[in-house]
């Protein structure tokens, strides 16, 4: 066996710690990863809690008056965006229809 001198024993201790300290930083750096997939999934979940409970109130909306009414008088408080408003603006619309034919039939009965 050769013997080592001071600086390569130096070199290889230096390397070794690099190498601790990329494994450090690629751990952070897998643990960073870990949290962003399981937030994007919780928001995935969020998401779909959102649509189907949005779904049921729509599908109640068009036979309950008093839930359109809700809808209709709370929209313009909750939805800000503009893409938001004016992409439900036909819902609203087609919601205020609604109400007036359900008046309407209501006072002619």
């Amino acid at each position: 066996m050769k013997r080592q001198n001071y600086n390569d024993i130096l070199a290889q201790t230096i390397s070794t710690t690099d190498n601790a300290m990329l494994t450090i930083e690629q751990k952070l750096a897998r643990n960073e990863a870990e949290r962003k997939r399981l937030m994007a999934k919780k928001n995935s979940l969020e998401t779909g809690q959102k649509v189907i409970i949005g779904g049921m109130f729509l599908s109640l909306a068009k036979t309950n008056t008093g839930i359109a009414k809700f809808i209709l008088e709370n929209a313009s408080t909750h939805i800000t965006r503009p893409a938001d408003i004016k992409r439900i603006e036909p819902l609203l619309e087609e919601l205020k229809q609604a109400m007036v034919s359900d008046t309407n039939e209501n006072n002619s009965l």
